[in-house]
């Protein structure tokens, strides 16, 4: 396979297909979400074999450590997820692999501006694709059109147990949870610090407010909480110097990183079901996750707040 203007060339086209979808492992992800969780949540019962070899091991900390790598592991999902949205519907089925390769280089025909477009979806303003748009499949009915936001996850897949209704609210949660991962991700500087150099501060976190005078304030405390400077711009060459302070919810984020699992988990299962021979149809009705039944507020952050401090 080669593209004008850009020299890559690809032996066996459908080989490549096949062989992405066959061998990869959403499992990856559910297994390091419970890696974390259950080594958080049972720490006392394993906290002697999790700590061998260490000395003078502050115990709070290394279960707060465990919650902050889950926090970021939501991150590290979201940015998963995306890439795969936006590789298929840009690109062909065949491409996926490729297009999950070189996505970031400008000069190749896969390029495509990921932090761009999920920037645009936590405002609302995705154009490029729009998840909305119909798609025209082939199916045992003839050609129907679906959108484009059904085709992603469920490929030409039907569900027979869900009415047009379901189908609504299924997809409707589906963007609605797709624009609070966007919002998430679109905080560059919280990942940035985490995934280059550490550049945070694991701490305790406690803020109150109250009028002067008052002996009345209300006031939020949490044991995770991250310290990370953070620059903003007030003109073209000057910015001024912060220091933020942002605090997570540890089941809120194993609760989002489940999510995440199952949408990326959908987005593999149906399009192996497709290649694979004989296909995998009835397996896939069963395993494919439904979201109309979620209550959105199971994913809503119950302690989150961020705070910025000029320094």
């Amino acid at each position: 396979m080669a593209k004008t203007g850009w020299n890559l060339f690809v032996n066996d086209p459908d080989r490549l297909e096949k062989d992405f979808y066959e061998k990869y492992d959403p499992d990856y992800w559910l297994y390091k979400i419970h890696l974390l969780k259950n080594s958080h949540d049972d720490y006392d019962k394993i906290k002697e074999i999790l700590t061998v070899d260490l000395v003078d091991v502050s115990h709070e900390d290394y279960k707060r450590m465990i919650r902050t790598e889950l926090h970021f592991l939501y991150f590290q999902m979201i940015e998963t997820l995306f890439e795969l949205i936006f590789a298929l519907s840009k690109f062909t089925r065949q491409e996926i692999w490729l297009a999950l390769t070189f996505s970031n280089k400008r000069n190749s025909p896969y390029y495509y501006d990921c932090y761009g477009n999920i920037r645009d979806l936590s405002n609302d303003k995705l154009k490029d694709p729009d998840l909305w748009a119909p798609v025209n499949i082939g199916g045992a009915r003839g050609n129907i059109e679906i959108p484009l936001l059904r085709w992603i996850f469920y490929d030409t897949f039907n569900i027979p147990e869900m009415s047009k209704e379901d189908w609504k609210i299924n997809l409707d949660n589906i963007y609605y949870f797709l624009r609070k991962f966007a919002k998430d991700f679109s905080d560059r500087d919280e990942y940035n610090a985490y995934k280059h150099s550490l550049r945070f501060f694991n701490t305790q976190y406690a803020f109150g407010v109250a009028l002067q005078g008052s002996s009345n304030f209300v006031g939020r405390r949490t044991d995770n909480s991250i310290v990370y400077l953070e620059a903003e711009k007030i003109s073209n060459d000057s910015y001024s110097l912060k220091e933020c302070s942002k605090a997570f919810d540890f089941e809120t984020d194993y609760n989002r990183c489940i999510l995440i699992y199952d949408l990326i988990s959908n987005i593999i299962i149906t399009r192996k079901a497709m290649i694979c021979k004989p296909p995998l149809s009835s397996a896939v009705l069963t395993q494919s996750a439904m979201f109309h039944k979620h209550k959105k507020e199971d994913f809503e952050y119950k302690s989150f707040f961020k705070t910025s401090f000029p320094r």
